[in-house]
């Protein structure tokens, strides 16, 4: 049987830091199944989905990553996944998906408003990319932001809409609302 992990890394980015990593998983016989790295800052963030082959091998996992970041400068965090939360999102991910963008002149709490708003309608947020940039020098800055939304069935689409333009109205940002073909 597969163990499966969730493995989150944060720390200074320079080269070969994904190289790093990565050896160490393939040395572990560790599977990449998904996974995301950006740079914050000057600081690389990754996440991975592992998969392991056995169980005895996720001992050598753990020992492999805590002596990989010994006198480095990045931290790794690895959380193993149950096999019923594998299988409970598996059947989760049938329902429809959708893209937010929104965009605008940058300001605080735009991000709160519209994922509170979309919490609040039982809707999951699959992924969300944020990013505030200064096209010229004196301009204000603008932020974008897309994500990709699961939104149940029970949810009223005409409803969400109103509400998506309600927010976009109040936050004075433009904010899209369109279905992702699978």
């Amino acid at each position: 049987m597969h163990q499966q992990y969730i493995l989150a890394a944060v720390g200074s980015n320079r080269a070969g830091v994904v190289s790093e990593i990565s050896e160490v998983l393939y040395q572990a016989g560790c599977n990449i199944e998904n996974s995301f790295m950006t740079l914050l800052g000057e600081h690389f963030s990754l996440m991975m989905h592992l998969s392991l082959p056995a169980d005895e091998a996720s001992m050598e996992l753990h020992q492999q990553c805590d002596s990989l970041q010994t006198g480095k400068d990045f931290a790794i965090h690895l959380f193993p996944l149950r096999r019923v939360d594998i299988e409970q999102s598996r059947k989760a991910r049938v329902q429809p998906h959708y893209d937010v963008r929104v965009r605008g002149t940058d300001k605080p709490g735009i991000v709160y408003r519209a994922s509170r708003l979309l919490a609040s309608q039982g809707i999951n947020i699959l992924q969300m990319d944020t990013k505030v940039e200064r096209f010229f020098p004196d301009s204000s800055p603008q932020f974008s932001m897309r994500m990709e939304i699961e939104v149940p069935q029970e949810v009223d689409g005409q409803a969400l809409r109103r509400d998506l333009e309600a927010l976009a109205e109040d936050l004075q940002e433009s904010i899209t609302l369109t279905r992702r073909l699978e």
